[in-house]
């Protein structure tokens, strides 16, 4: 007897063992796809919820005449903005503030591959009343609306 033939049984029963392994597999691959689309479905109507539950919250707040309300779980709020500076055109903006606000110019103006304008310097300048922005005709404030928050902390 060749010794091929001693295990040719042992290596069936391996090989048969391996498709149904397999296909386990498959069948598991294929169960967990379905219930990734059944969960998906479910997490799109939850954010859907959560979207109209915001919106509730937000207009509830709204009719209560107040910016903030804090219940025992959490609090909901509508916190004030800072002023937008907005630059229509940051290259005669550029020019503006060397020619109008010279003493200011390093400070406001950086180089980094290209000229950009120090917004955040700029806003602190205006903030601090060192400088009026209605001196410079191409740069204009924004007032931005309120925004809305929320956060549930738990009951305590």
């Amino acid at each position: 007897m060749e010794n091929g033939e001693i295990y040719k049984e042992s290596i069936g029963k391996l090989l048969k063992e391996t498709d149904n392994i397999i296909f386990n597999i498959r069948k598991l691959k294929d169960d967990n796809e379905k219930m990734n689309l059944e969960n998906d479905k479910k997490i799109i109507e939850l954010k859907g919820k959560l979207t109209e539950t915001e919106a509730t919250i937000k207009d509830t707040l709204t009719k209560s005449g107040e910016d903030a309300i804090k219940p025992k779980c959490g609090w909901a709020h509508f916190k004030a903005m800072k002023d937008k500076i907005v630059i229509e055109d940051v290259s005669k903006t550029i020019e503006e503030i060397k020619v109008k606000l010279p003493s200011f110019a390093d400070f406001l103006i950086k180089y980094v591959e290209v000229y950009s304008i120090r917004k955040e310097k700029l806003n602190q300048l205006v903030k601090d009343e060192t400088i009026r922005i209605e001196v410079l005709e191409t740069v204009t404030v924004e007032k931005q609306d309120k925004k809305f928050e929320y956060k549930y902390t738990g009951v305590k």
